[in-house]
């Protein structure tokens, strides 16, 4: 039976993660071919979860509260907090900016029929929206992301059970050789739940227990519900997928469901936004003692400064900051890892004798693919 305080800390998690990165998914399927799509969600499904249960882990035993870069200041010196901060603000900003993006587009279809208006107002509308919930702090959000986590299940549920029978199974690619490695920057971040984890162990009060519990279940509900709605995206629109995923729906599907998929993707939008948005204001804030106000100035305004300038491609910003930013602070957080093994802190929550062979050969990974997210972002 969940209580209470864990229904809002997986809600928070489900709500983290759901976002931009599983609505690029589609997209670069459709082009790569679902092969290595399911191996690279799988594979990272289990990555993400062992990253998670380490950040959890040194939340729970550290007697102050910080956000990620703070926690790498304490364990892997100046050097480590400030390349981990670097990290965070390019994919927490880069993740806000996909989201200013998409939410302009998901609104415009859903209402300039009857409000009239474009993706711009639309889109800064609901970002200053969100913007004013974040300054009232995470008890507000914790509240919100248990009815909006609620609704987003039920929503993509309704969704895949509409869209299975428009399915057609010719519209799956198995590989392209070409386009094999374009799903790994979208689905790494869309299965990043670390910007969630100091508030589930707030919410959770620290403890171990009810804290693995809600881990195991915000990380592996949304990847199991990512790869449905993905395969369900990809076989009724097939090479027609747009970089949005839910428009392109408009070619072979009711308006019905049409109209509950762009709910669907503004729920989503406006959970992610939320908390993204907190986890650079706390950044700021706990971890650089930035005033509480300026913080949120900062986090709110930087990413829509970079909207007004013009950038605005979705599968670009998805795969940069998925890629470089998101393995960049994988790295960081497999050598906290192997620090707080070294030095034998107490490990509460990840207890797991992890040879160091296994941390490099990860640490490997991540290094080739940021190689080629910069090298595909540049060329």
């Amino acid at each position: 039976m969940l209580n209470k305080d864990m229904l809002r800390a997986v809600a928070v998690m489900i709500g983290y993660i759901f976002g931009v990165g599983m609505f690029g998914l589609p997209f670069v399927v459709a082009q790569g071919g679902v092969v290595p799509f399911l191996i690279f969600i799988i594979f990272f499904g289990g990555v993400q979860y062992f990253q998670h249960m380490i950040y959890a882990n040194m939340v729970v035993v550290t007697s102050t509260y910080h956000r990620m870069p703070g926690y790498a200041g304490i364990y892997l010196g100046r050097a480590g907090k400030n390349i981990i901060f670097l990290a965070k603000i390019v994919g927490n900003y880069g993740a806000l900016l996909a989201y200013i993006i998409i939410i302009g587009i998901f609104l415009n279809q859903l209402l300039s029929p009857i409000l009239g208006g474009n993706e711009f107002i639309y889109a800064s509308a609901v970002f200053f929206i969100g913007a004013i919930v974040v300054y009232f702090g995470i008890s507000t959000i914790a509240r919100v992301e248990l009815v909006m986590s609620g609704l987003l299940i039920t929503v993509v549920t309704f969704i895949v059970i509409k869209g299975w029978g428009a399915i057609d199974t010719g519209n799956f690619v198995s590989l392209d050789w070409r386009y094999m490695l374009l799903p790994y920057g979208a689905t790494l971040m869309a299965l990043d739940g670390n910007g969630s984890i100091p508030i589930v162990v707030k919410l959770l009060k620290k403890d171990p227990k009810q804290i693995k519990r809600a881990v195991r279940l915000g990380t592996f509900i949304p990847m199991f519900i990512t790869i449905l709605f993905t395969l369900t995206i990809v076989g009724i629109s097939g090479t027609g997928t747009t970089p949005d995923a839910l428009v392109g729906l408009g070619q072979t599907i009711n308006n019905g469901v049409i109209l509950f998929a762009l709910i669907f993707g503004v729920l989503t939008m406006t959970t992610s936004v939320l908390l993204v948005t907190e986890a650079i204001k706390e950044t700021l804030w706990w971890d650089f003692k930035v005033n509480k106000t300026l913080a949120w100035a900062l986090a709110v305004f930087v990413p829509y400064g970079l909207y007004l300038m013009g950038i605005r491609s979705l599968t670009d910003v998805i795969s940069f900051a998925g890629g470089v930013a998101g393995g960049l602070s994988a790295i960081m957080l497999l050598l906290i890892f192997r620090s707080m093994k070294a030095k034998k802190y107490n490990l509460q929550i990840l207890k797991w004798q992890t040879p160091n062979y296994i941390i490099y050969f990860f640490i490997s990974l991540f290094v080739l693919g940021m190689g080629y997210e910069i090298y595909y972002f540049m060329f």
